[in-house]
């Protein structure tokens, strides 16, 4: 079977991510084998890359940090940390490849990459207009609210790559009416979902990539940086907004579960400021969370399998130790990314990707959950797609 022809076979699972979150571990492993294939690459040649890339060895770094803070976890969770270490393995090996690719092959998978992504935007767009009818063909006892959870994972997908594939529509067709269609299509989408994060985000990823459109890389440091301000100082901030009873405020007039978000934030906060320097060890969270008893004079006690904030988790599992680690290798890949000089629409879509996710990483999730990290996986794969294409235009011109 002719290589290019094999692309088809990670794409064609992407839009069943809408029925089963958990299929994007599957579409990243697919992914990383088939670039392995298609790239002539090896163990030793992708060892070798990461040595020579500065936030490579970073990253290294941080990930053998957080396997030394197992030791400490009271719950030795030595096999929770082999997933997250074969889900970064594989976007290692995904990344690596897209980067070596040959040119035509990248425009094909640009193209593949387009059609996964409005089949994704159709399904969910189908399954919220019927209520989930496929769906329940094999969740028919789930709750609607079930259902629209389940959903949601596709939703996530389709909003961090929406971005790179308004970019690579405007690249297919000339035209700006697509793109701009297709982001306001999603959401659009994202408000009828009860992710409110996600609409949030949307509106946040594209006020940074019009800001980087406008001044370009003076507007890509300047959002990055002021995300990266904001996610360090999520705890102080959390705190001032508790004493200042925002968690109470938001349970009476918009949504229970975001006064919930602010008083585990406080809680994790207050833990954190023990244990600053390395933490309570890996995945620790779930352990402490289970047992929280969290300000039962507020309507009741919540506890939490993860803080529902990625860096706040870092604090709290890998102390201060590993958020240097990770702050690091965040500042290296924006770097990595100017390096390339990308032009503006590029690095735009560039931008709303990372400012998207990063809403959603300090609003709702964790940073071990493997679906989580497979999705940023394809949405740096999405972002390397976008960079290569452009690059590829600049030297034909």
């Amino acid at each position: 079977m002719p290589k290019r022809s094999m692309a088809w076979i990670p794409f064609i699972f992407i839009p069943l991510v809408a029925w089963s979150r958990d299929l994007a571990v599957a579409i990243l492993v697919l992914g990383a084998v088939a670039v392995l294939f298609w790239g002539h690459l090896n163990w030793r040649e992708i060892f070798i890359t990461s040595l020579r890339t500065p936030w490579a060895l970073s990253a290294s770094a941080f990930i053998f940090w957080s396997l030394i803070a197992v030791i400490w976890a009271p719950h030795l969770p030595f096999a929770a940390w082999l997933k997250v270490f074969i889900a970064v393995t594989a976007i290692s090996i995904l990344t690596t490849g897209l980067v070596r690719l040959p040119a035509v092959t990248i425009r094909h998978l640009s193209t593949l990459a387009i059609m996964s992504a409005l089949a994704l935007l159709g399904l969910l767009l189908f399954e919220r207009l019927t209520d989930g009818l496929l769906i329940r063909i094999d969740r028919s006892s789930d709750t609607p609210v079930q259902i629209l959870n389940t959903l949601s994972g596709g939703l996530v997908l389709l909003s961090c790559v929406c971005f790179p594939m308004a970019w690579l529509m405007i690249r297919r067709t000339g035209r700006r009416i697509w793109p701009i269609a297709f982001i306001a299509s999603c959401f659009s989408l994202s408000l009828v979902y009860r992710m409110d994060a996600i609409p949030v985000g949307l509106l946040a990823g594209t006020l940074s990539a019009l800001i980087v459109l406008r001044w370009h890389t003076r507007g890509f440091l300047v959002v990055v940086v002021t995300a990266g301000l904001l996610a360090v100082s999520w705890a102080p901030l959390t705190m001032s907004a508790s004493a200042l009873h925002l968690d109470s405020w938001l349970m009476e007039n918009i949504d229970r579960n975001w006064g919930y978000r602010i008083i585990i934030w406080h809680y994790v906060g207050e833990l954190v400021r023990e244990h600053f320097i390395i933490g309570y060890g890996f995945d620790s969270a779930r352990v402490l969370g289970a047992a929280a008893d969290l300000l039962p004079d507020r309507r009741g006690n919540s506890t939490f399998l993860h803080p529902h904030n990625g860096i706040l988790q870092i604090w709290l599992e890998l102390g201060v130790s590993g958020v240097a680690l990770f702050v690091t290798t965040a500042i290296l890949l924006a770097r990595r990314i100017l390096n390339c000089a990308p032009s503006s629409g590029a690095l735009a879509a560039a931008t709303g990707t990372i400012i998207f996710s990063t809403t959603i990483w300090l609003l709702s999730y964790g940073i071990w959950q493997g679906w989580w990290i497979a999705v940023l996986g394809l949405a740096a794969s999405a972002v390397i797609l976008v960079l290569r294409v452009d690059a590829e235009e600049r030297h034909n011109t």
